[in-house]
């Protein structure tokens, strides 16, 4: 009797840090296969057929539709190129240049992945819509209040993330392989 209390006892240790890793593991983004580009992140990997089962149970899990790897590349950040953590309370800028690609999008999104509700309706820019300097850049102005130009409204929440679309860009699709100067740079304007 008191083997096959030990043995229970041992498979339910063993069920208990199995379903435990798998949780951490997947419970973000995906353990493996990150390129960091200054504060962007991108998984180039994540849409192509070889995916690792980690990366494809992060997909699962969150439920998204991840680009293929011969679409385009999505980088994201929840830094600023100081290394600080993103907040809604503070004023941000996104600027500089944005590598060659069919079109891109830069949307904002609250701590929990969603398209925050605001009074203007709108999350995003799209590279036909955005107003760019002379030499091609872009400024984006990211605040909870109106600002002149480029304007995104920050979410009322204070978590927050941004995620950059390249599509049909020279990006390599393969290694995510790009550039520090060549993504826009996120930088802090003040907090209250």
């Amino acid at each position: 009797m008191r083997s096959v209390l030990l043995i229970l006892a041992a498979l339910s240790v063993a069920a208990l840090a199995g379903l435990g890793s798998a949780y951490y593991l997947t419970a973000r983004e995906p353990p493996f296969g990150e390129v960091r580009v200054g504060p962007w992140s991108a998984w180039p990997q994540i849409g192509a057929a070889g995916i690792d089962p980690y990366a494809r149970a992060v997909v699962s899990r969150q439920g998204s539709l991840p680009l293929g790897a011969g679409e385009g590349l999505a980088f994201s950040a929840g830094h600023d190129s100081d290394g600080r953590e993103l907040s809604a309370a503070c004023r941000y800028h996104v600027r500089g240049g944005v590598p060659v690609s069919r079109a891109w999008t830069l949307t904002v999104y609250d701590a929990d992945g969603r398209l925050p509700a605001n009074a203007t309706g709108r999350n995003g820019f799209t590279s036909h819509e955005i107003l760019r300097a002379p030499d091609g850049s872009v400024d984006i102005a990211l605040a909870r209040a109106v600002q002149p130009g480029n304007w995104l409204m920050l979410p009322a929440t204070d978590g927050l993330h941004l995620v950059l679309r390249l599509y049909g860009t020279s990006v390599s699709a393969m290694t995510g392989a790009v550039d520090v100067g060549a993504l826009p740079r996120i930088e802090r304007v003040g907090c209250p």
